[in-house]
């Protein structure tokens, strides 16, 4: 017990346990500002980051080399003329009263070869024409050297025929296809069709012989079919 008069001794323990959890306290927060702070490694080397690659778009990969499609090439043959589309998609279009050496070069560019080269003579019903074959398709030019007759006075100064072992898909017109049995060609509706043995010829677009009553060269055409070749001829077709 403490003697009167003499002071009441306090515990200080408390106390300094305060202060010591103060300066503790202290202590952490400036190492982890310290921490935070501190520059990167790859900062104090006096690099930047690599930033990440960018992710792969369509327009990165490598460009279609393939070669272009040629499945459109070939010949289109209608009433006033024939569209030639080459393995590069251009078209060149011949209408019937044309200058035919375009058409030529055209069809030598399409088919990849040079025509033959032949003669068909003519007599008292028909032109006599310079004839340029490639395989299963000709192209036919009137000839009217030494003649007193004009080309503008021709029904058909060029007309083709093409057939069986043309190198080109052909179309026409009428929706006749090369190798057609006798049953389909009746099916497409000819105006006139004769038989001659194993031989047999139809006659298609009768009513656009009309040249020589306005001038249109617009042309029908004649289908001859046999048990070894089908042929279509394009031209000036008033009749069998």
């Amino acid at each position: 017990m403490t003697a009167p008069g003499t002071p009441e001794r306090r515990d200080r323990t408390p106390l300094v346990l305060g202060i010591v959890a103060g300066v503790l306290a202290v202590a952490v927060v400036i190492v982890l500002a310290l921490y935070f702070l501190r520059p990167s490694s790859t900062a104090s080397s006096g690099s930047s980051p690599t930033p990440p690659a960018p992710a792969s778009t369509q327009s990165d990969a490598a460009p279609d080399e393939s070669e272009p499609s040629t499945a459109d090439a070939g010949v289109e043959v209608t009433s006033t003329g024939f569209t030639i589309t080459g393995d590069d998609g251009e078209t060149f279009t011949h209408a019937w009263a044309d200058d035919p050496q375009p058409a030529i070069d055209a069809l030598t560019a399409l088919f990849g070869t040079e025509p033959t080269e032949d003669f068909q003579n003519g007599d008292a019903e028909n032109w006599a024409y310079n004839v340029y074959a490639w395989e299963g398709f000709r192209f036919y030019d009137v000839f009217l050297d030494g003649s007193d007759r004009e080309r503008s006075e021709v029904p058909a100064p060029t007309y083709v025929s093409y057939g069986t072992g043309v190198a080109a898909e052909v179309t026409d017109d009428f929706g006749i296809r090369i190798g057609m049995t006798a049953d389909e060609l009746d099916a497409l509706g000819p105006d006139d069709a004769i038989a001659d043995g194993g031989t047999a010829a139809y006659l298609f677009g009768k009513d656009r012989a009309t040249f020589y009553n306005d001038g249109a060269r617009t042309f029908g055409a004649i289908v001859t079919q046999d048990a070894e070749s089908f042929w279509v001829t394009y031209t000036y077709a008033p009749k069998l």
